[in-house]
């Protein structure tokens, strides 16, 4: 009798402790460094363009490194075209940055990296 009044308690429990599923990313910037930290102008430029962009749904930073490198997760609002929110931030990235390598990934396998110095 007490192991049936404990079973769904149990279950609860085992619910309660299961870690939330990994948001979905659309689009992943990602901010590197040579050495010398990530390229702060661009990331402060990048971050002010996704606060004020309407078409996304949320946007999560995840930190990796010891100098300020991160990558910014970002989820397209339902019904927008997360191609078109790609373009729109691989147009902000430098064809060549010296300062620091970034890097975006988006729907269908979409990729570009900054060239860096040689």
């Amino acid at each position: 009798m007490r192991l049936a009044a404990l079973l769904p308690i149990l279950a609860l429990a085992a619910c309660a402790a299961a870690p939330a599923p990994a948001a979905r990313c659309d689009v992943t910037i990602k901010f590197g460094s040579y050495g010398m930290g990530i390229d702060r102008p661009l990331a402060d430029k990048v971050a002010a363009a996704v606060k004020a962009d309407r078409d996304i749904a949320r946007s999560e930073r995840k930190s990796w490194g010891r100098e300020g490198e991160y990558d910014l997760c970002i989820t397209a609002k339902p019904g927008r075209d997360a191609k078109a929110l790609y373009e729109r931030y691989r147009a902000m990235l430098p064809a060549r940055n010296l300062q620091a390598p970034t890097s975006i990934e988006g729907p269908e396998g979409l990729r570009f990296e900054t060239i860096g110095p040689m």
